[in-house]
């Protein structure tokens, strides 16, 4: 599907490429990480509403054996094979045990309604994590009292008849099951150049079909700012992306304000400045401006694992911290779902803002090819070498802002 003026996704065969290059020479900066299996690599309380209740959300995040999309360069902005074992495949055992011993550490103490188990990439391909794993953690998930859904992750050309079956049956039939997917953008080019995904909208389209047919849910999550777009653009793209997942059928849609990740096409643009994260006054932008008819919309981009080492905020010099109100604000929403919780909220900087979004600036296909000849494997080695402990000075009190457990 075409949205923006940027052209046909034919005549950017080389910035594909190249794109392609960069971001798979990047992640082969970082070698695997090792994990033990006596806790998850990564968990988060936070509050969340299912179907207008509110309720406390469980993200437990196992082992990654790494993204298979990852490992050949992946998306542009994504960060989480850094934090894998670089394609190792990690046992059922391993795994299971991990999530069993989660379990026994968190559950009783939040008593969570939801349940999402992350590994940072596809949990449905047998290549990242084994079938017995994903059959015996789903099954043990249901069975934990109270419990009324339970979200997993991977992208839409692994979603098929038998494995979405398979995996329904897994799960008790009072709970809810929910596949989330990275749809990113409605526009084919910022979807599969800017962002690199690698998925047409008949996967989509292809893979919803048989989630509905199985009572699966689905759950689509779309980028704010991937790299290369202006903030206008990036808030138009988002608000028409959201509108069309619903159009097409998806359940639920969860705006992803990109973060910042090491290794990642986008961190590498970051540190020579060639990349600006979204305002926080963008997100709001978005929540104001989609379709009333988009039910189950919710504000995600920061349970990640590893943690980003930068997110979204307002650029200012004034006195008081909006971003912290913004942030707060975005935490009551996810428990509440209100849209009026962003109607009391400014600061002189969202004037800075509005103008900011009226700059312009080349043609997208020139954008990227300035900014990605700028960039050297040996700059981006001598950064991570001067910046080790590279995070943004607010970035916990973000991460709390959210109900994240750090």
């Amino acid at each position: 599907m075409q949205i923006g003026n940027f052209g046909l996704e034919s005549e950017y065969t080389k910035e594909l490429q190249k794109i392609k290059q960069w971001a798979k020479s990047l992640r082969n900066l970082r070698e695997k990480k090792e994990t033990t299996w006596t806790e998850p690599v990564d968990w988060e309380v936070k509050g969340a509403n299912i179907n207008g209740e509110s309720v406390v959300s469980l993200t437990i995040t196992l082992t990654p054996s790494g993204c298979a999309w990852a490992s050949t360069g992946g998306c542009t902005m994504c960060g989480e094979y850094e934090g894998s074992t670089k394609g190792e495949m990690v046992s059922d055992a391993f795994h299971i045990s991990q999530f069993a011993v989660a379990l026994a550490t968190y559950v009783e103490k939040y008593n969570p309604k939801w349940l999402r188990i992350y590994q940072e990439g596809n949990y449905i391909n047998n290549d990242e994590v084994t079938l017995n794993a994903q059959v015996v953690i789903l099954k043990l998930a249901s069975m934990i009292k109270g419990i009324k859904r339970i979200t997993i992750e991977c992208m839409a050309k692994y979603i098929t008849e038998e494995k979405a079956a398979l995996l329904r049956s897994a799960v008790a039939k009072d709970v809810e099951l929910e596949i989330g997917m990275g749809f990113e953008a409605a526009d084919d080019i910022v979807r599969n150049i800017c962002v690199n995904k690698g998925e047409t909208i008949n996967d989509y389209i292809r893979a919803l079909k048989i989630l509905r047919a199985n009572n699966v849910r689905s759950l689509a999550y779309v980028l704010l700012k991937p790299p290369f777009l202006t903030e206008a653009e990036a808030i138009e793209e988002a608000i028409k992306t959201t509108n069309y997942a619903n159009e097409i059928g998806f359940d639920a849609v969860s705006l992803q304000p990109v973060t910042i990740h090491k290794y990642s096409l986008v961190h590498a643009l970051y540190t020579i400045r060639e990349y600006e994260l979204p305002w926080l006054w963008s997100i709001i932008e978005v929540v104001n401006n989609i379709n009333e008819n988009v039910e189950d919309f919710r504000i995600g981009g920061l349970g990640f694992y590893p943690r980003p080492v930068s997110a979204a905020y307002n650029r200012h010099i004034y006195k008081g911290d909006c971003n912290r109100k913004i942030w707060e604000a975005i935490k009551e929403y996810g428990k509440y779902r209100n849209k009026d919780i962003f109607k009391n909220l400014d600061c002189r900087c969202r004037y800075d803002w509005e103008k900011y979004c009226r700059e312009e600036e080349d043609t997208l296909k020139n954008r990227i090819n300035y900014k990605l000849d700028r960039l050297t494997i040996e700059n981006y080695k001598q950064f991570l070498a001067d910046n080790l402990n590279e995070v943004r000075s607010d970035i916990n009190y973000i991460s709390i802002a959210g109900d994240t457990q750090v």
